[in-house]
Protein backbone atom coordinates (compact mmCIF):
# COMPACT_ATOMS: atom_id res chain seq x y z
CA UNK A 1 0.00 0.00 0.00
CA UNK A 2 0.88 3.56 -0.79
CA UNK A 3 1.03 4.94 2.56
CA UNK A 4 2.44 2.18 4.30
CA UNK A 5 5.64 2.53 1.97
CA UNK A 6 5.54 6.13 2.57
CA UNK A 7 5.64 5.29 6.38
CA UNK A 8 8.29 2.97 5.82
CA UNK A 9 10.93 5.27 3.80
CA UNK A 10 9.67 7.97 6.70
CA UNK A 11 11.15 5.58 9.69
CA UNK A 12 14.08 4.60 7.73
CA UNK A 13 15.06 7.93 7.35
CA UNK A 14 14.22 9.04 10.94
CA UNK A 15 16.57 6.38 11.91
CA UNK A 16 20.25 7.13 11.75
CA UNK A 17 23.43 6.20 13.41
CA UNK A 18 25.15 9.37 15.61
CA UNK A 19 28.18 9.56 17.75
CA UNK A 20 27.53 11.98 20.27
CA UNK A 21 24.16 14.38 20.76
CA UNK A 22 22.73 15.67 17.68
CA UNK A 23 23.12 19.50 18.08
CA UNK A 24 26.82 19.70 18.16
CA UNK A 25 27.14 16.85 15.17
CA UNK A 26 24.79 19.44 13.27
CA UNK A 27 26.80 22.10 13.81
CA UNK A 28 30.20 20.09 13.03
CA UNK A 29 28.45 18.46 9.67
CA UNK A 30 27.45 21.77 8.09
CA UNK A 31 30.78 23.20 9.15
CA UNK A 32 32.61 20.33 7.71
CA UNK A 33 30.69 20.83 4.42
CA UNK A 34 31.48 24.39 4.39
CA UNK A 35 34.95 24.19 5.11
CA UNK A 36 34.95 21.12 2.15
CA UNK A 37 33.55 23.97 -0.56
CA UNK A 38 36.08 26.72 0.87
CA UNK A 39 39.80 26.19 0.15
CA UNK A 40 42.34 28.62 1.56
CA UNK A 41 43.94 30.50 4.68
CA UNK A 42 40.64 30.73 7.28
CA UNK A 43 40.31 34.31 8.05
CA UNK A 44 36.67 34.05 9.86
CA UNK A 45 33.58 31.84 10.59
CA UNK A 46 29.96 33.41 11.30
CA UNK A 47 27.52 31.13 12.56
CA UNK A 48 23.84 31.54 13.10
CA UNK A 49 21.19 29.37 14.12
CA UNK A 50 17.64 28.76 15.52
CA UNK A 51 17.54 29.30 19.74
CA UNK A 52 16.33 25.77 20.16
CA UNK A 53 19.85 24.36 18.45
CA UNK A 54 21.98 26.79 20.12
CA UNK A 55 20.29 26.03 23.71
CA UNK A 56 20.69 22.47 23.01
CA UNK A 57 24.86 22.64 21.59
CA UNK A 58 25.89 25.09 24.56
CA UNK A 59 27.03 23.10 27.19
CA UNK A 60 26.58 19.63 26.19
CA UNK A 61 29.57 17.05 26.22
CA UNK A 62 31.29 16.95 22.64
CA UNK A 63 32.59 12.85 21.84
CA UNK A 64 36.39 12.67 21.66
CA UNK A 65 37.69 15.88 23.38
CA UNK A 66 37.05 17.21 27.09
CA UNK A 67 36.25 20.53 26.09
CA UNK A 68 32.69 21.98 25.48
CA UNK A 69 30.40 24.93 23.20
CA UNK A 70 29.12 25.96 19.78
CA UNK A 71 32.97 27.20 18.74
CA UNK A 72 34.61 24.17 19.38
CA UNK A 73 31.88 22.07 17.52
CA UNK A 74 32.15 24.08 14.39
CA UNK A 75 35.82 24.33 14.73
CA UNK A 76 36.05 20.24 15.07
CA UNK A 77 33.74 19.81 11.85
CA UNK A 78 36.28 22.17 9.87
CA UNK A 79 39.54 20.64 11.20
CA UNK A 80 38.93 17.08 11.39
CA UNK A 81 34.70 16.15 10.18
CA UNK A 82 34.27 14.17 7.11
CA UNK A 83 31.02 15.36 5.63
CA UNK A 84 30.53 11.88 4.24
CA UNK A 85 30.57 10.43 7.51
CA UNK A 86 26.82 12.51 8.20
CA UNK A 87 25.33 12.39 11.59
CA UNK A 88 28.60 10.36 12.90
CA UNK A 89 30.66 12.90 11.85
CA UNK A 90 32.23 13.24 15.45
CA UNK A 91 32.93 9.57 15.34
CA UNK A 92 36.99 10.28 15.08
CA UNK A 93 37.72 13.21 16.97
CA UNK A 94 40.72 13.14 18.94
CA UNK A 95 42.37 15.51 21.34
CA UNK A 96 44.56 16.61 18.52
CA UNK A 97 42.01 17.95 17.31
CA UNK A 98 40.89 19.76 19.88
CA UNK A 99 44.28 21.29 20.59
CA UNK A 100 44.50 22.29 16.75
CA UNK A 101 40.94 24.18 17.49
CA UNK A 102 42.44 26.77 20.14
CA UNK A 103 43.65 28.84 17.19
CA UNK A 104 40.52 29.17 15.36
CA UNK A 105 38.39 29.71 17.93
CA UNK A 106 38.72 33.10 18.33
CA UNK A 107 38.11 33.59 14.04
CA UNK A 108 34.39 32.14 15.02
CA UNK A 109 31.22 34.26 15.94
CA UNK A 110 28.11 32.57 16.87
CA UNK A 111 24.83 34.25 17.37
CA UNK A 112 21.29 32.85 17.17
CA UNK A 113 18.32 33.49 14.84
CA UNK A 114 15.47 34.77 16.80
CA UNK A 115 12.65 34.86 13.54
CA UNK A 116 13.21 30.95 12.88
CA UNK A 117 10.89 28.29 14.78
CA UNK A 118 12.83 25.17 12.85
CA UNK A 119 15.95 24.00 12.97
CA UNK A 120 18.22 26.36 11.43
CA UNK A 121 21.98 26.57 10.91
CA UNK A 122 23.84 28.76 8.16
CA UNK A 123 27.29 29.21 8.50
CA UNK A 124 29.62 31.34 6.20
CA UNK A 125 33.56 30.37 5.85
CA UNK A 126 35.62 33.21 4.30
CA UNK A 127 39.24 32.41 3.41
CA UNK A 128 42.16 34.44 1.87
CA UNK A 129 40.36 33.12 -1.57
CA UNK A 130 37.04 31.90 -1.44
CA UNK A 131 33.86 31.95 0.54
CA UNK A 132 31.24 29.57 1.00
CA UNK A 133 27.88 30.00 2.53
CA UNK A 134 25.69 26.43 4.38
CA UNK A 135 22.41 26.34 5.28
CA UNK A 136 21.35 23.15 7.24
CA UNK A 137 17.13 23.54 7.57
CA UNK A 138 14.36 21.37 9.77
CA UNK A 139 16.36 18.29 9.64
CA UNK A 140 19.56 17.80 11.72
CA UNK A 141 21.54 16.30 8.61
CA UNK A 142 19.60 18.20 5.73
CA UNK A 143 21.98 20.28 4.35
CA UNK A 144 19.13 22.49 2.23
CA UNK A 145 22.15 24.93 0.54
CA UNK A 146 25.49 25.20 -0.77
CA UNK A 147 26.48 29.09 -2.16
CA UNK A 148 29.41 31.28 -2.93
CA UNK A 149 28.35 34.55 -2.89
CA UNK A 150 26.57 36.29 -4.00
CA UNK A 151 24.10 34.90 -1.56
CA UNK A 152 20.38 34.10 -2.94
CA UNK A 153 17.24 34.96 0.03
CA UNK A 154 16.83 31.70 1.19
CA UNK A 155 13.33 30.46 1.76
CA UNK A 156 12.27 27.67 4.00
CA UNK A 157 10.68 24.74 2.66
CA UNK A 158 7.38 23.15 3.54
CA UNK A 159 7.12 20.36 5.08
CA UNK A 160 5.22 17.84 2.90
CA UNK A 161 5.83 14.96 4.04
CA UNK A 162 5.03 15.80 7.96
CA UNK A 163 1.83 17.15 6.74
CA UNK A 164 1.13 13.63 5.13
CA UNK A 165 2.21 12.31 8.08
CA UNK A 166 -0.76 14.04 10.04
CA UNK A 167 -3.30 12.09 7.92
CA UNK A 168 -2.62 9.20 9.64
CA UNK A 169 -4.79 7.72 12.37
CA UNK A 170 -3.84 5.40 15.41
CA UNK A 171 -5.38 2.04 14.06
CA UNK A 172 -3.77 2.92 10.74
CA UNK A 173 -0.43 3.23 12.51
CA UNK A 174 -1.40 -0.03 13.84
CA UNK A 175 -2.09 -1.56 10.88
CA UNK A 176 1.19 -0.79 9.59
CA UNK A 177 2.82 -2.21 12.59
CA UNK A 178 0.62 -5.71 12.02
CA UNK A 179 1.05 -5.86 8.55
CA UNK A 180 4.67 -4.78 7.57
CA UNK A 181 6.70 -7.45 6.21
CA UNK A 182 9.06 -8.61 8.97
CA UNK A 183 12.16 -8.49 6.70
CA UNK A 184 11.56 -4.76 5.81
CA UNK A 185 11.41 -3.45 9.43
CA UNK A 186 13.86 -5.73 11.06
CA UNK A 187 16.23 -2.98 10.98
CA UNK A 188 14.96 -1.97 14.19
CA UNK A 189 16.67 -4.54 16.40
CA UNK A 190 19.99 -2.77 15.17
CA UNK A 191 18.92 0.38 17.14
CA UNK A 192 18.22 -2.35 20.11
CA UNK A 193 21.79 -3.95 20.43
CA UNK A 194 23.52 -0.14 19.32
CA UNK A 195 21.89 1.17 22.59
CA UNK A 196 22.41 -1.35 24.61
CA UNK A 197 26.18 -1.21 24.16
CA UNK A 198 26.03 2.82 25.04
CA UNK A 199 23.60 1.67 28.44
CA UNK A 200 26.26 -0.92 29.88
CA UNK A 201 29.18 1.78 29.31
CA UNK A 202 26.59 4.52 31.69
CA UNK A 203 25.76 1.61 34.10
CA UNK A 204 30.04 2.67 34.73
CA UNK A 205 29.06 5.89 35.36
CA UNK A 206 27.62 8.77 37.88
CA UNK A 207 24.00 8.15 37.23
CA UNK A 208 23.96 4.42 35.81
CA UNK A 209 26.28 3.83 39.52
CA UNK A 210 23.53 5.51 41.28
CA UNK A 211 20.59 3.69 40.02
CA UNK A 212 22.69 0.24 40.16
CA UNK A 213 23.44 0.84 43.60
CA UNK A 214 19.49 1.65 44.65
CA UNK A 215 18.83 -1.43 42.99
CA UNK A 216 21.37 -3.35 44.74
CA UNK A 217 20.08 -1.69 48.14
CA UNK A 218 17.11 -2.77 47.86
CA UNK A 219 15.22 0.61 48.15
CA UNK A 220 14.36 -0.74 44.30
CA UNK A 221 12.81 -3.92 42.68
CA UNK A 222 13.65 -5.31 39.68
CA UNK A 223 10.48 -4.85 37.81
CA UNK A 224 10.01 -2.98 34.28
CA UNK A 225 9.96 0.23 35.35
CA UNK A 226 12.89 0.60 37.37
CA UNK A 227 14.89 -1.38 35.02
CA UNK A 228 13.75 1.20 32.19
CA UNK A 229 14.57 4.02 34.33
CA UNK A 230 18.52 2.67 34.92
CA UNK A 231 18.50 1.20 31.44
CA UNK A 232 17.72 5.02 29.60
CA UNK A 233 19.03 6.83 31.97
CA UNK A 234 22.85 5.31 32.15
CA UNK A 235 22.45 5.43 27.70
CA UNK A 236 21.41 9.12 27.97
CA UNK A 237 23.90 10.07 30.91
CA UNK A 238 26.69 8.50 28.70
CA UNK A 239 25.96 9.99 25.61
CA UNK A 240 25.34 13.73 26.80
CA UNK A 241 29.34 13.27 28.70
CA UNK A 242 30.41 13.16 25.09
CA UNK A 243 31.33 8.99 25.39
CA UNK A 244 32.37 8.15 21.65
CA UNK A 245 29.98 5.49 21.17
CA UNK A 246 27.35 5.35 18.70
CA UNK A 247 23.15 5.55 19.27
CA UNK A 248 20.78 5.13 16.88
CA UNK A 249 18.74 8.23 17.19
CA UNK A 250 15.31 8.91 16.26
CA UNK A 251 13.57 12.09 14.44
CA UNK A 252 17.15 13.64 14.85
CA UNK A 253 17.62 12.79 18.79
CA UNK A 254 19.65 10.19 20.15
CA UNK A 255 17.69 10.44 23.65
CA UNK A 256 14.53 10.04 21.89
CA UNK A 257 15.91 6.86 20.34
CA UNK A 258 17.47 5.36 23.67
CA UNK A 259 13.70 6.18 25.09
CA UNK A 260 12.03 4.20 22.13
CA UNK A 261 14.35 1.52 21.65
CA UNK A 262 15.61 0.25 24.82
CA UNK A 263 12.29 1.20 27.15
CA UNK A 264 10.16 -1.04 24.05
CA UNK A 265 12.94 -3.80 24.20
CA UNK A 266 13.22 -3.69 28.14
CA UNK A 267 9.54 -4.50 28.47
CA UNK A 268 9.85 -7.20 25.69
CA UNK A 269 12.34 -8.72 27.75
CA UNK A 270 10.44 -8.44 31.08
CA UNK A 271 7.25 -9.94 29.43
CA UNK A 272 8.65 -12.81 27.29
CA UNK A 273 7.87 -11.86 24.12
CA UNK A 274 8.60 -13.10 20.97
CA UNK A 275 11.00 -11.49 18.59
CA UNK A 276 8.74 -10.25 16.08
CA UNK A 277 6.39 -8.62 18.37
CA UNK A 278 9.28 -6.66 19.46
CA UNK A 279 10.21 -6.03 16.14
CA UNK A 280 6.48 -5.05 15.02
CA UNK A 281 6.25 -3.14 18.46
CA UNK A 282 8.94 -0.57 17.60
CA UNK A 283 7.61 -0.17 14.29
CA UNK A 284 4.08 1.09 15.82
CA UNK A 285 6.89 3.35 18.52
CA UNK A 286 8.43 4.43 15.47
CA UNK A 287 5.26 5.68 13.56
CA UNK A 288 3.97 7.39 16.90
CA UNK A 289 7.19 9.40 17.58
CA UNK A 290 7.17 10.54 13.67
CA UNK A 291 3.34 11.39 14.08
CA UNK A 292 3.83 13.33 17.28
CA UNK A 293 6.77 14.88 15.97
CA UNK A 294 5.26 16.37 12.46
CA UNK A 295 3.11 18.15 15.04
CA UNK A 296 5.97 19.48 17.52
CA UNK A 297 8.53 20.32 15.03
CA UNK A 298 12.07 19.09 14.92
CA UNK A 299 13.13 21.04 18.75
CA UNK A 300 10.20 22.20 20.61
CA UNK A 301 10.32 24.01 23.97
CA UNK A 302 9.07 21.29 26.10
CA UNK A 303 11.55 17.67 26.41
CA UNK A 304 10.24 15.58 23.74
CA UNK A 305 11.34 12.64 25.21
CA UNK A 306 8.28 12.84 27.34
CA UNK A 307 5.73 14.31 24.87
CA UNK A 308 6.90 12.11 21.33
CA UNK A 309 9.49 9.13 22.11
CA UNK A 310 8.20 8.44 25.65
CA UNK A 311 4.28 8.70 24.23
CA UNK A 312 5.69 6.50 21.43
CA UNK A 313 7.08 3.86 23.71
CA UNK A 314 4.37 3.89 25.78
CA UNK A 315 2.08 2.65 22.52
CA UNK A 316 4.76 0.71 21.71
CA UNK A 317 4.55 -1.33 25.12
CA UNK A 318 0.83 -1.10 24.76
CA UNK A 319 1.15 -3.61 21.69
CA UNK A 320 3.45 -5.70 23.19
CA UNK A 321 0.51 -6.32 25.43
CA UNK A 322 -1.88 -6.78 22.91
CA UNK A 323 -3.70 -3.89 23.63
CA UNK A 324 -5.95 -2.41 21.69
CA UNK A 325 -6.37 0.91 20.27
CA UNK A 326 -8.18 3.12 22.40
CA UNK A 327 -5.85 1.52 25.08
CA UNK A 328 -3.39 2.50 23.38
CA UNK A 329 -5.02 6.58 23.03
CA UNK A 330 -5.48 5.91 26.89
CA UNK A 331 -1.71 5.76 27.09
CA UNK A 332 -1.02 8.75 25.11
CA UNK A 333 -3.30 10.64 27.23
CA UNK A 334 -2.00 9.97 30.66
CA UNK A 335 1.99 10.45 28.95
CA UNK A 336 0.17 14.19 27.85
CA UNK A 337 -1.51 14.51 30.69
CA UNK A 338 1.26 13.67 32.69
CA UNK A 339 4.87 15.04 32.25
CA UNK A 340 3.66 17.43 29.38
CA UNK A 341 5.03 20.66 30.95
CA UNK A 342 8.98 19.21 31.22
CA UNK A 343 10.57 21.92 29.17
CA UNK A 344 13.79 21.25 27.10
CA UNK A 345 16.16 23.32 29.39
CA UNK A 346 19.34 22.44 26.76
CA UNK A 347 21.52 19.60 26.31
CA UNK A 348 23.62 18.12 28.98
CA UNK A 349 23.70 15.22 31.90
CA UNK A 350 20.40 16.37 33.55
CA UNK A 351 18.92 15.02 30.13
CA UNK A 352 19.20 11.34 31.83
CA UNK A 353 16.56 12.25 34.62
CA UNK A 354 14.60 13.38 31.68
CA UNK A 355 14.80 10.09 29.80
CA UNK A 356 14.47 7.93 32.84
CA UNK A 357 11.37 9.46 33.76
CA UNK A 358 9.58 9.68 30.29
CA UNK A 359 10.68 5.95 30.24
CA UNK A 360 9.77 5.10 33.73
CA UNK A 361 6.25 7.09 32.94
CA UNK A 362 6.00 5.33 29.56
CA UNK A 363 5.63 2.07 31.58
CA UNK A 364 3.50 3.00 34.04
CA UNK A 365 1.07 4.66 31.27
CA UNK A 366 0.78 1.57 29.39
CA UNK A 367 0.35 -1.07 31.70
CA UNK A 368 -2.51 1.04 33.57
CA UNK A 369 -3.82 1.40 30.21
CA UNK A 370 -4.44 -1.75 29.33
CA UNK A 371 -5.70 -2.12 32.55
CA UNK A 372 -8.51 0.05 31.15
CA UNK A 373 -7.43 3.70 33.43
CA UNK A 374 -6.19 6.56 31.63
CA UNK A 375 -5.85 10.66 32.26
CA UNK A 376 -9.45 12.10 31.18
CA UNK A 377 -9.75 12.95 27.67
CA UNK A 378 -11.63 16.14 29.15
CA UNK A 379 -8.57 17.14 31.63
CA UNK A 380 -6.98 20.54 30.47
CA UNK A 381 -5.50 20.16 26.83
CA UNK A 382 -6.66 16.39 26.22
CA UNK A 383 -8.87 15.35 23.16
CA UNK A 384 -10.64 12.24 22.83
CA UNK A 385 -9.04 11.74 19.26
CA UNK A 386 -5.10 11.93 18.55
CA UNK A 387 -5.45 14.78 15.99
CA UNK A 388 -7.11 16.66 18.39
CA UNK A 389 -4.44 15.97 21.39
CA UNK A 390 -1.57 17.19 18.78
CA UNK A 391 -3.23 19.72 17.60
CA UNK A 392 -3.54 21.34 21.14
CA UNK A 393 -0.18 20.24 21.91
CA UNK A 394 1.39 22.27 18.09
CA UNK A 395 -0.84 25.17 19.66
CA UNK A 396 0.44 25.49 23.14
CA UNK A 397 4.54 24.72 21.91
CA UNK A 398 4.58 27.46 18.96
CA UNK A 399 2.16 29.58 20.11
CA UNK A 400 2.02 29.34 24.41
CA UNK A 401 5.61 28.50 25.09
CA UNK A 402 6.57 31.15 21.66
CA UNK A 403 9.02 32.99 24.22
CA UNK A 404 10.05 30.00 26.07
CA UNK A 405 13.28 29.04 24.18
CA UNK A 406 14.11 32.64 24.16
CA UNK A 407 14.36 33.26 28.02
CA UNK A 408 16.28 29.48 28.92
CA UNK A 409 18.65 30.71 26.53
CA UNK A 410 19.02 33.98 28.38
CA UNK A 411 19.04 32.53 31.56
CA UNK A 412 22.10 29.83 30.41
CA UNK A 413 23.89 32.38 28.57
CA UNK A 414 24.37 33.78 32.32
CA UNK A 415 26.38 31.17 33.05
CA UNK A 416 28.48 31.30 30.02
Amino acid sequence: MEDFEFLLDQIKDSVKIATGCTEPVAIALNCAVARKHTPGEIKSVTIKMDMGLLKNAMFVGIPGVSGRGIKLCAALGILGGDPDDGMDVLSRITGEHERAAQSLLPRIAVSPREDCSELYIETIITTDIAETRVITYKNHDHIAGVEHPPYSVFEPEINLDAERIKKFTLGRLRQFADEAALEKISFLEEGVAINRNIAAKGMEMGFGKSLSALNKNLLWGDSLIPHVQMLTGAASFARMTGVQLPVMIATGSGNQGITIFLTVAAAAEKLEVPREKLIRGLAMAMGVNLFAKAYLGTLAPICACGVASGLAAAVGIVYLLDGNTAQMMGAIRSMIGGITGMICDGAKEGCANKVAISAATAALSAMTAVSDFSISEDDGILAEDIHDVFRNMEYLTKTGMENTNRAILEIMSQRG
